[in-house]
């Protein structure tokens, strides 16, 4: 069901997103596991680990520790790379290559356009506890798909990217249906819902001259998908793209994204 691209320049926009969120939420995950991972021994595994960024910068943090990345698109590091880490070709929805109770923190972020309602109920949420440790951490991170404001430009763009997701049967207002899933989850507990907004636009400096970058390279990789939904020619749809960034700066945009932590029941 993905459908953004897997190219160099979305390997880029993945590895900036990366260190754009690192300094929003001032940490790369918010679960209680610090002192687990930094005493050593901890198994960290990372579900749709794109290029890696995320792993690279965690398992250099914590050496002590071991992490593995799985992405059913080798993106990822080949030979380059810390030695407590190792990657993986899968897909979750098929099933991940581990035993069960195998890894002490399960993390997974991004990945909201890749499944669909049932997809997350039956098989991704399952899955990500099924080879979580009892007693371990598992955390989601997703943005909702709403800026704040919608211009006429932002809206017109959002209207027709969140339209092509529900073609997919792809709800693009996740966030409080994973909430719920979470919550009525026998086999966790202590869930935590945390939630950061962060600034787009050149208003807001150099932080929101990069979420604008982040959002706006998303939005250029769909334009022959969204152009044709939209019925609307190249050219247009560039000067979409001009207008939604100004309005970005009139309008003090903001976007809202969330971070989901449970512990697995012992």
């Amino acid at each position: 069901m993905y459908f953004l691209p897997n190219d160099e320049e979305e390997v880029d926009r993945l590895q900036l997103e990366h260190f754009l969120f690192r300094y929003i939420w001032e940490d790369n995950f918010s679960s209680p596991i610090r002192d687990l991972i930094d005493k050593g021994d901890a198994k960290v595994l990372d579900v749709g680990c794109g290029p890696g960024t995320w792993l690279l910068d965690m398992s250099t943090d914590f050496p002590r520790s071991s992490f593995t990345g799985v992405d059913m698109s080798p993106i990822y590091p080949g030979d380059i790379k810390p030695r407590n880490l190792s990657f993986h070709t899968a897909n979750v929805l098929e099933g991940l290559p581990f035993s069960d109770n195998t890894f002490d923190f399960v993390y997974m972020r991004f990945l909201m356009t890749a499944f669909t309602e049932d997809d997350w109920q039956n098989k991704v949420i399952k899955e990500l506890i099924r080879v979580c440790k009892p007693g371990g951490w598992i955390e989601i991170m997703e943005g909702d798909l709403v800026f704040n404001p919608e211009g006429p430009a932002g809206k017109r763009l959002m209207d027709a990217y969140r339209s092509t997701l529900e073609s997919k049967q792809i709800n693009p207002k996740i966030i409080n249906h994973l909430q719920s899933i979470l919550s009525s989850t026998e086999t966790l507990s202590c869930l935590t819902t945390k939630e950061k907004s962060g600034p787009i636009g050149t208003w807001a400096g150099r932080i929101g001259e990069l979420s604008y970058q982040n959002f706006s390279q998303t939005l250029r990789a769909l334009k022959p998908v969204l152009c044709k939904l939209m019925e609307c020619a190249g050219e247009e749809y560039d000067e979409l793209m001009e207008e939604f960034g100004r309005e970005c700066n009139s309008n003090n945009t903001n976007f809202v994204h969330f971070r989901f932590f449970a512990k697995k029941v012992e």
